[in-house]
């Protein structure tokens, strides 16, 4: 919590306030709630501690938030399309995101988790264990060089980039 503090401004939740929309999902019923209005910086931060919540890797009790206990929301809804406009979805995992690295191989299988199409391949089980346990600050600097490439990739795909 302390690394977040540091790096977010006292106005981050007006900021953020129908911009950016949190996924969690409520840990006693399982149902999803997107989240995009924020009445304080520590409300904001409090959802997103919750939408990052992995039980038993983060710890043993959900985040409180408003109130009531929840983890993360890709339990219930990874890629959420918001109702009106574009939505963008961006992934770690090689599948059908708009925004993820080049499935690369001969393996063509799919799964749907969570609302997320992603190939099941090697590759994108190196990613899951890269992302319980992330690799030094030289391999993190290349996953986000390569987060980075596949952005521009897609933009200059949709032609909102030369």
């Amino acid at each position: 919590m302390e690394g977040i503090e540091e790096i977010l401004p006292s106005d981050a939740h007006s900021l953020a306030t129908d911009r950016l929309h949190v996924s969690i999902t409520h840990s006693k019923s399982g149902d999803n709630r997107l989240i995009s209005r924020f009445t304080s910086r520590e409300e904001l931060i409090k959802a997103l501690l919750a939408s990052s919540f992995v039980p038993v890797y983060a710890g043993i009790q959900a985040v409180e938030f408003r109130g009531q206990k929840w983890i993360d929301g890709g339990f219930t809804d990874s890629l959420p399309v918001l109702p009106v406009g574009r939505t963008v979805t961006v992934s770690p995992f090689a599948g059908l995101q708009d925004v993820c690295p080049v499935h690369r191989g001969s393996f063509k299988t799919q799964l749907k988790l969570a609302n997320m199409n992603i190939m099941f391949s090697v590759e994108n089980i190196k990613r899951l264990n890269q992302a319980l346990f992330p690799p030094s600050a030289g391999g993190m600097q290349s996953l986000c060089q390569e987060g980075f490439d596949d952005a521009v990739s897609f933009l200059k795909r949709e032609a909102w980039m030369s």
